[in-house]
């Protein structure tokens, strides 16, 4: 298959990746159905970036590494980046020249829908009372722990039987923190966690901490950081968000897809005026 747009030669590369990408997204599509996601999705592509490279400057190669650091670090550094997608050093320019292109785009986009109005308020409070069930602060456990961070199998033998010794002194009521600080391996960190929902600590750890009563003091117990006695300091149930704490989070979602719309709107316009040509 190709593709030209308003003149431009689409790369067989770039249509194949889209197609892998439907096929990803929508696994019980016939090919037929992925062939046509794939033309819409890189004609739009192409008249974008098109509308782009017109009226948007290029970015700086300063910001150009500034987003490619980010891209990275968000996926675990440029190694776990790289492994992760099956990627070479040999990708790295394209990826940078990607990023180019991506930067560039979403800088025209934001300016192109920039006049979009904010939701009114009855949007937001219609969509708040559609969709209460969403907002709900979830239960929020306090806790602290003493942890040992043994690197070898003598360390983990020598961590076990220190904290062995350390849980009676915690049973008969010696306060913990104070053994926390003088006992634990927190490095730079505090013994104490602080608040924090389901599904931000590990779960070998919330496992446990979750099944605790307050003032309880755990068993040892391991996670991939090491050895820990845990206690539960506070709790916080679950609770229903009034519509004054949700207002902004709402007003954000709706704004977004006041300006998705608007961008979709715009793009089937260049659609139709554009010299589109497919080819077997």
């Amino acid at each position: 298959m190709q593709i030209t747009v308003n003149g431009e030669v689409i790369a067989a590369e770039v249509i194949e990746r889209e197609r892998e990408n439907a096929r990803r997204e929508h696994g019980d599509w016939t090919e037929e159905q992925i062939s046509e996601r794939a033309r819409d999705a890189v004609a739009e592509w192409a008249l974008i970036r098109q509308e782009a490279e017109r009226f948007t400057p290029e970015p700086s190669a300063d910001e150009v590494e500034a987003e490619f650091k980010k891209l990275v670090d968000s996926n675990g550094g440029k190694q776990e980046f790289f492994r992760r997608y099956g990627l070479t050093g040999r990708d790295e320019q394209r990826i940078r020249q990607d990023v180019a292109r991506q930067t560039r785009v979403t800088r025209f986009l934001d300016d192109l829908s920039k006049n979009v109005p904010v939701p009114a308020e009855a949007a937001i409070a219609a969509y708040f009372t559609e969709h209460q069930a969403e907002f709900v602060e979830p239960e929020q456990l306090h806790a602290a722990h003493i942890v040992r961070h043994p690197r070898n199998q003598e360390e983990a033998d020598k961590a076990y039987a220190d904290l062995l010794k350390l849980r009676p002194r915690l049973l008969a009521g010696e306060k913990f923190m104070e053994i926390a600080k003088a006992e634990s391996e927190c490095h730079d960190s505090s013994p104490d966690l602080g608040f924090f929902p389901r599904g931000q600590m590990v779960p070998e750890f919330e496992v446990v901490v979750f099944s605790m009563n307050i003032g309880e003091i755990s068993p040892i117990f391991q996670t991939s950081f090491g050895y820990h006695i845990a206690t539960v300091l506070e709790r916080k149930a679950a609770r229903p968000q009034s519509l004054d704490e949700c207002r902004d989070d709402i007003s954000a979602r709706l704004h977004h897809d006041l300006k998705n719309d608007y961008i979709g709107h715009w793009v089937d316009a260049k659609k139709s005026v554009a010299q589109i040509v497919t080819q077997a």
